[in-house]
């Protein structure tokens, strides 16, 4: 399952598509160029294959940053969104960043880059011999440890998750640099599969022996590469320095300081290595903190982690990056699986109390309006608990209760992320079983306006029972159902489907906008769905609609499921009757470049205020680099940024037309290829 590489005619190049993520990227040439194959010896980072082509130029249909090193590795220059760049005749790699999957060039000759941030072009001279070489950044774990329900056996394994790491530098902090940890399964003995071996980091977690603290600690655990052992008090130990773990807010808020800390000055620091970039938050932390990022680069871990630590948190706090998500587990021996795909996010992981039970008004505002219900008596969803708020963007609940404004996750829907069948397409089904409700069906208008992926998007009116049971059974990565839904089953035009008697669900993602789908796509969740959103009380038919639609486009733009969520119902659904069930940080697509964003903006005097929101992804994780071009000038960002600047009107208006993202302005949720300065 390696990238593959074909030619492309009218206009000529090579298309290169990952089997594994199911997306392609293109390179055109001036001229029509036959594969050669080619060995991967050339290339300064690894790759999984590659061809060699004869062209005097190659050319993207979208704009993205070119790192440019010599044979040695060493960076020699960098263009950032077709920002022009010339060097004269040598031997050279390039690397092309925020692309679907890691593309390389190696040649030999003088290169000439120039473009802007629809488009980039590289030349060479004349006709040279050009290696282009792909590795997917699909990652798996590399073997399973078996945990008894033990103290002693769940810190050995934990302490083991950082064999995963490729490197124990602060350029872990990319995450194609860190690897998936292995996999945890509850058993009756200790058992380890696999090559797993702890690197030697010179860091030890001491924590109580209590399931809480451990589970607390992994993800801090895995990215040091740290031995757990036992101890009274919670602290990082190395040999010349102690650091507590222990705050007024307990263990889980000392463990996601340092988590946050360590992390973010890694990435700092690592502008002395890999990518020698510009970095925006180098510029704003560095007047803050007396560190040498120059030397601190070749220190060892430990030493990096000491020297970080030394720094008061408050010091570093404003600077830090928006955080991807929040793990609520019940800490019992079962949820042990969480801690590998925790571990792989970088979560914030609590162990909650014992939560109340609070019930749902079954009746949302709208009560004159249509509702998407069969019958006025259906019961609301029991066991329904309002977590403890997050500042991340996403927040998982493992555990028997349905959380508001948190998706609810198991170990076992996790896995699913790794068992994905690749295929080189993307099915959407839409369905629509109600003639009144056709106004949303537009929806599949929306999925697949996207040149990077090849969509099949099929439209159903009037499904049976069995034509629908045939759809889940038989498997599509997405349903968009639009209908009546209530505890019984999905209504059909011959009566109603009850998921339950489905064999298994081959649909890996879903959306079931009618009134109190829960319970169904509860089911769909545990015959084998990912990943899907529900209501939980009626809903009225016109927000519904508008939910349906913005839901769709945001899934094909790239967004997460629960990110999607979150943020149209922002607009529509502020009294959370939609939630998520299942891997709420699975996406449709990815972001057509880096990650997705959303703009918001509202007018100061003169100036607009204008902040740029990213989203870290499951495969788009904590630590990427991304670049944009604001105002004339190109500032270098980590993924994870909340960016603000004030622009004025043609600078905001310039900024509306590199890229089709959200704009959320007004209290509403609009898109840059259709709104101008004047709406705003």
């Amino acid at each position: 399952m390696k990238p593959e590489f074909t030619t492309l005619v009218d206009p000529d190049g090579i298309r290169l598509t990952d089997p594994i993520e199911r997306t392609q990227f293109d390179l055109h040439t001036s001229l029509a160029v036959s594969l050669e194959t080619s060995d991967t010896d050339s290339f300064y980072f690894p790759v999984d294959t590659a061809v060699a082509i004869r062209t005097d130029s190659l050319w993207t249909t979208k704009g993205l940053d070119v790192y440019v090193r010599d044979a040695d590795g060493n960076m020699v220059g960098q263009s950032s969104g077709g920002s022009e760049l010339d060097l004269s005749t040598d031997v050279y790699n390039l690397e092309l960043a925020n692309t679907q999957m890691k593309v390389y060039l190696a040649v030999e000759s003088e290169v000439s880059i120039s473009g802007s941030t629809e488009s980039v072009e590289i030349s060479f001279g004349g006709e040279t011999r050009v290696e282009v070489g792909a590795r997917s950044l699909h990652e798996t774990p590399a073997g399973t440890i078996t945990v008894p329900d033990d103290t002693g056996a769940m810190m050995d394994a934990v302490s083991l998750l950082g064999s995963a790491l490729k490197t124990t530098t602060c350029e872990r902090s990319f995450p194609t640099l860190r690897g998936h940890p292995p996999l945890l399964e509850p058993g009756e003995e200790f058992a380890v599969e696999g090559d797993i071996v702890r690197p030697e980091t010179g860091v030890t977690i001491e924590v109580p022996e209590e399931r809480e603290s451990i589970y607390a600690v992994a993800p801090l655990a895995f990215y040091l590469g740290a031995d757990v052992v036992p101890g009274e008090d919670p602290r990082l130990v190395t040999d010349s320095f102690a650091h507590s773990l222990d705050t007024p807010d307990g263990l889980e808020s000392g463990v996601k300081r340092v988590l946050q800390q360590v992390f973010f000055l890694d990435c700092v620091t690592r502008t002395e290595g890999y990518y020698e970039v510009d970095l925006h938050e180098r510029q704003q932390i560095e007047p803050d903190v007396d560190l040498d990022f120059e030397s601190l680069y070749d220190a060892s871990l430990a030493e990096q982690v000491e020297r970080y630590l030394e720094i008061p948190f408050e010091v570093v706090e404003p600077h830090l990056p928006k955080w991807k998500v929040t793990m609520d587990v019940s800490p019992t021996h079962e949820n042990v699986a969480v801690l590998s795909f925790a571990a792989d996010e970088l979560a914030f992981v609590r162990c909650p109390d014992e939560p109340d039970p609070s019930e749902i008004d079954p009746e949302p505002a709208e009560v004159e309006a249509f509702y998407r219900s069969v019958g006025e008596d259906a019961p609301s969803v029991n066991d329904v608990v309002q977590p403890e708020p997050t500042d991340t963007i996403e927040h998982v609940w493992v555990g028997d209760e349905m959380p508001l404004g948190a998706s609810k996750v198991t170990p076992e829907v996790l896995k699913r992320r790794l068992d994905v069948t690749p295929e080189h397409h993307i099915s959407v089904d839409v369905v629509c079983n109600d003639d009144r409700m056709r106004e949303e069906d537009v929806v599949g208008d929306i999925y697949g306006t996207r040149d990077l992926y090849d969509f099949r998007v099929s439209l159903h009116n009037d499904l049976t029972t069995a034509e629908l049971r045939e759809l889940l059974e038989s498997g599509t990565d997405f349903l968009h159902y639009i209908g009546h839904v209530d505890d019984s089953g999905i209504r059909c035009i011959d009566g109603m489907l009850d998921v339950e008697t489905i064999e298994e669900s081959g649909v890996r993602g879903f959306f079931l906008n009618g009134c109190r789908s829960y319970e169904q796509g509860e089911k769909l969740v545990e015959k084998g769905s990912q990943v899907g959103v529900v209501t939980v009380t009626k809903v009225g038919n016109e927000p519904a609609t508008e939910v349906g639609r913005g839901l769709a486009r945001l899934l094909n733009y790239g967004f997460p499921m629960q990110n999607a969520l979150s943020v149209v119902t922002d607009v529509h659904f502020p009294d959370r009757q939609y939630v998520v069930i299942g891997d709420g940080g699975q996406e449709l697509v990815k972001p057509k470049c880096g990650m997705p964003t959303i703009i918001k903006t509202e007018r100061n005097d003169e100036k607009i205020t204008t902040t740029i929101e990213m989203s870290p992804t499951v495969k788009s994780s904590l630590g990427m680099l991304t670049s944009t071009r604001i105002d004339g000038d190109v500032i270098e960002l980590l993924g994870s940024a909340v960016f603000q600047i004030n622009l004025d009107e043609e600078s905001l208006d310039e900024f509306f037309k590199l890229e089709t993202f959200p704009v959320k302005f007004g209290g509403d949720i609009y898109w840059a290829d259709e709104i101008s300065i004047d709406d705003i």
